[in-house]
């Protein structure tokens, strides 16, 4: 007979598998001693019929909440033999998003924080790494307190949170991006909705996880896909949608008040821009849900407006209420609330 754990993460994983190509992702782990939160590759041999760990490949990169200035990279391959590294870094992954990338090639595999390469592997574990495997994302709470330090129930609920993932295929000598320019973009996934098409939500649990994975702490919410650590009778996400996004994003652009706010006709965000180009919007009520967006092409910096007119994607006018207006371009992404009336 299966126990419950005593506490309850999420996973979030893909229904397709991938190979070499370049895994990226904008994101802000949980914070709190005890906790793990992560992006990584995973081959979900269990599911393949096959139950031992000769068959195992594995790319990690994983945020410990006990550290503030580190992230952890690793490599299994089969046999369960496995290659960490926690290394150095110098932000804190907890406060603010930041984005994070491994290049995998048959011949190597590289990290990245920031555009910035932090670890290079080339040797057999490199060349071991060659089964398809799920991206995936989890926030669960480990036994393992050398590892992660000791937990205290009393921090929860804790989030980790996802803006968007990208995936680039592995083309040598004829890509666009990464390095030496062998990757192009395949997909990217900005969190506006649950893509079922893409991704499914797990529900399952390990030895040294203290945590059930459990639909309801997968959450999809203001563009963003939030992963929840919690009591089983506190599930879900019960955070503000204005304190994801912190004051300490990159200043390539930055937002005044919106006015009139509240509105009835139309609302106007004044932005400025510091350098040109595509500026995202979208937005969202109060439960999460994308209500419309768009993309505004600034072709000179300064000062610009963003407008809304109280619409929905389909052009009917929305419901008085309070909403979200998230604006975002590939560096930064900032949120403001907006109060319709009518």
């Amino acid at each position: 007979m299966l126990t419950a754990k005593a506490y309850r993460g999420g996973e979030l994983r893909t229904i397709n598998t991938y190979r070499y190509g370049r895994y990226e992702v904008r994101m802000k782990s949980a914070q709190g001693s005890g906790v793990v939160s992560s992006f990584f590759t995973y081959r979900d041999y269990w599911a393949d019929g096959y139950t031992s760990s000769q068959h195992w490949n594995e790319i990690d990169l994983e945020w410990l909440g006990n550290h503030d200035d580190k992230v952890q990279t690793n490599l299994i391959i089969q046999n369960a033999w496995d290659l960490p590294e926690l290394i150095d870094i110098d932000i804190n992954p907890h406060e603010d998003f930041h984005t994070y990338a491994f290049e995998w090639t048959p011949n190597s595999i590289a990290f990245f924080v920031d555009e910035q390469m932090i670890r290079w592997v080339d040797n057999f574990y490199a060349d071991s790494m060659y089964h398809y495997q799920k991206i995936m994302m989890n926030i669960w709470q480990s036994t393992n307190t050398d590892w992660v330090g000791q937990f205290d129930s009393d921090i929860l609920p804790v989030y980790a949170f996802y803006d968007w993932v990208k995936y680039y295929a592995y083309v040598p000598g004829s890509g666009n991006t990464g390095t030496d320019n062998n990757f192009i973009q395949l997909w990217e996934d900005n969190f506006d909705f649950y893509d079922t098409a893409r991704w499914t939500k797990a529900t399952h649990t390990w030895n040294g996880n203290n945590a059930d994975f459990i639909h309801d702490n997968v959450v999809f919410q203001s563009g963003y896909m939030i992963l929840c650590l919690t009591t089983p009778s506190n599930t879900g996400y019960s955070g503000d949608p204005l304190s994801i996004e912190t004051k300490n994003v990159p200043l390539t652009f930055s937002l005044g008040n919106a006015y009139p706010n509240p509105f009835n006709n139309n609302v106007v965000l004044p932005i400025s821009l510091q350098e040109p180009g595509d500026v995202h919007y979208s937005i969202y009520d109060i439960r999460g849900h994308l209500i419309s967006s768009g993309v505004n092409r600034f072709l000179d910096r300064g000062k610009k407006n963003i407008y809304w007119d109280g619409t929905d994607r389909d052009g009917k006018s929305v419901s008085a209420g309070t909403y979200f207006l998230k604006v975002k371009n590939e560096d930064a992404s900032i949120t403001k609330k907006i109060v319709y009336l009518k």
